[in-house]
């Protein structure tokens, strides 16, 4: 993404920044608390930049992430303070950019209400992981855009390698509210791209 700020950023702490490469992500936060080092605020962009600015996009559109993206960085700035160590620093990153998200979508559809969790039936679904797998990249990136929010939300922070109790964290909803939507958002993707001779021949 590459924005000025932050090339700026790099440019300050390039000669400190090697010796950081392995520097657990607690550590660097809880030390730009004491001492706002860029080098330290690079280390952590360059680890997390990407998967925040890709777990946005795939919720809004290319300006918005990159705009909320930018936002939230500069919010983790503001408040690092605030940071106690209790969860990862990713966890805390995408907690912000969550809220940051929520809050525009409220803007922009002030009267919209909530989407409600699909009521389906408990087929035996397959893992996520033979979707992935399959070659239907482009076909599951479209499926996913068509699941409601909630279930959009929690299967994206799952591909992201977080935890049921951090995606329940991030997004304020109990764990087996999670697991719920993670249950349903696998349902619905295995109705879409399962081709209908083979949920016929899965019913006969």
């Amino acid at each position: 993404m590459g924005w000025k700020w932050m090339g700026r950023l790099a440019l300050l702490g390039r000669p400190q920044m090697a010796g950081m490469l392995q520097t657990d992500s607690r550590l660097l936060l809880l030390q730009y608390q004491q001492q706002p080092d860029p080098a330290l605020l690079q280390q952590l962009f360059l680890r997390y930049a990407d998967a925040l600015y890709h777990f946005l996009l795939k919720q809004s559109d290319a300006e918005m992430a990159q705009d909320l993206s930018q936002q939230a960085w500069i919010q983790l700035m503001l408040h690092a303070g605030s940071y106690q160590g209790q969860s990862s620093v990713k966890t805390w990153l995408f907690s912000i950019g969550r809220n940051l998200l929520i809050d525009e979508w409220r803007r922009q559809r002030p009267q919209a209400e909530q989407e409600l969790l699909e009521q389906l039936p408990d087929p035996a679904a397959k893992p996520l992981q033979q979707l992935l797998q399959a070659e239907q990249l482009a076909d599951l990136d479209q499926a996913i855009q068509r699941l409601p929010a909630v279930q959009r939300e929690a299967l994206l922070l799952q591909l992201e390698d977080f935890s049921l109790a951090q995606i329940s964290e991030i997004t304020g909803a109990g764990a087996e509210t999670v697991k719920t939507r993670l249950r349903y958002a696998r349902q619905q993707l295995q109705h879409w791209l399962t081709p209908a001779e083979e949920e016929s021949d899965e019913h006969r």
